[in-house]
């Protein structure tokens, strides 16, 4: 229960820092994903593990990444064919991965590979400020919320936080949007303005 605490509080305390794109957001991430792993491993969420230690790792670029593009730097959006490429890449690798975690004692394989996937192609796009990841994250959250409310043991703190999480990949969207907005006029008023010196 202290592993999943501790991970809910860093969660929230993160996934407030990401919504208002803030870079101190992957501080607290690369926290929680040590507790997640240590808690998945207890729960034999063995997609789990392998997802969290990845983001583990994926949390140090982020915070590099962030470093090397300010907080205000550009938030873009996929294009069709890349959302079509990511959406077909979440769907066969859920299925690869469910795949696999069916013959472990994994009690959730389909699902938990399924959040597997989705997950990594969502910090992916969080890494790289695409406003594409907050819906990735809206459906992820839904079914990590299932995913904890059914586990034998059920992690309800978790839950919670997941479907805090829900709410806030809703919220994220619209302010990153804004942010998303505010930018492109930032582009034109300096076009603008070095067109008015050349002139």
């Amino acid at each position: 229960m202290v592993l999943e605490i501790c991970a809910t509080i860093l969660g929230l305390m993160q996934g407030y820092l990401a919504m208002i794109n803030k870079r101190s957001n992957w501080i607290f991430y690369i926290f929680q994903m040590l507790f997640l792993i240590a808690f998945s491993f207890i729960n034999h969420l063995y997609g789990d593990v392998f997802n969290n230690s990845i983001y583990l790792i994926m949390g140090i670029i982020g915070f590099v990444l962030w470093n090397t593009k300010n907080d205000s730097s550009k938030i873009t959006s996929c294009k069709t064919k890349e959302r079509v490429a990511y959406t077909l890449i979440i769907l066969v690798g859920a299925l690869f991965v469910g795949n696999r975690l069916s013959s472990t004692n994994d009690p959730l394989p389909w699902l938990d590979g399924f959040t597997t996937v989705s997950s990594l192609v969502a910090t992916y796009y969080m890494m790289n400020k695409k406003i594409d990841t907050w819906v990735i994250w809206f459906v992820n959250d839904i079914l990590y919320a299932v995913e904890y409310y059914l586990l034998p043991n059920q992690a309800f703190y978790l839950f919670l936080l997941n479907i805090v999480w829900t709410l806030m990949a809703v919220g994220s969207y619209y302010n990153w949007k804004k942010l998303m907005k505010e930018g492109d006029e930032d582009d034109k008023n300096v076009l603008f303005r070095n067109i008015q010196c050349k002139t």
